[in-house]
């Protein structure tokens, strides 16, 4: 590979470190947050005669629907606090998805950086081809 293929492969790194340093930035100072989704769900109460039993569930009300050891738990979001935990369940999927990004960020500057790894090595059977004759 030449140069101007090497100039481009450290050209996208400086690029890739750059939106590097604006994700960590990002992720620096988060908000407040919960470790969980905020779900909305309508439920059947059971009791005869009840218009639930009709197909008219109860509902739907906000959960914090969270996972623990493999398992999904629900808890019921109190009527006051629903705008606090929906903001803080929205900054968590914010936070998560800017940590992919991250993730990826580096795994593509990772990949670069084998590459030109990868041009700049000459195997070992070059070197002793050359040594013999």
């Amino acid at each position: 590979m030449n140069r101007k293929a090497l100039s481009n492969l450290r050209q996208r790194i400086v690029d890739l470190r750059e939106e590097r340093e604006k994700l960590e930035n990002s992720l620096f100072r988060p908000r407040k947050m919960i470790r969980a989704s905020l779900v909305f769900l309508s439920n059947y109460c059971g009791k005869k005669g009840c218009r639930c039993k009709k197909g008219f569930p109860h509902g739907p009300y906000p959960y914090l629907s969270e996972k623990k050891k493999r398992k999904t738990r629900m808890t019921y979001v109190r009527k006051g606090t629903l705008y606090e935990i929906k903001a803080e369940a929205e900054e968590y999927a914010r936070f998560q998805h800017r940590l992919a990004r991250l993730r990826k960020t580096n795994e593509k500057i990772r990949s670069l950086l084998e590459k030109i790894r990868d041009i700049n090595c000459r195997e070992v059977d070059e070197y002793r081809d050359k040594d013999d004759r």
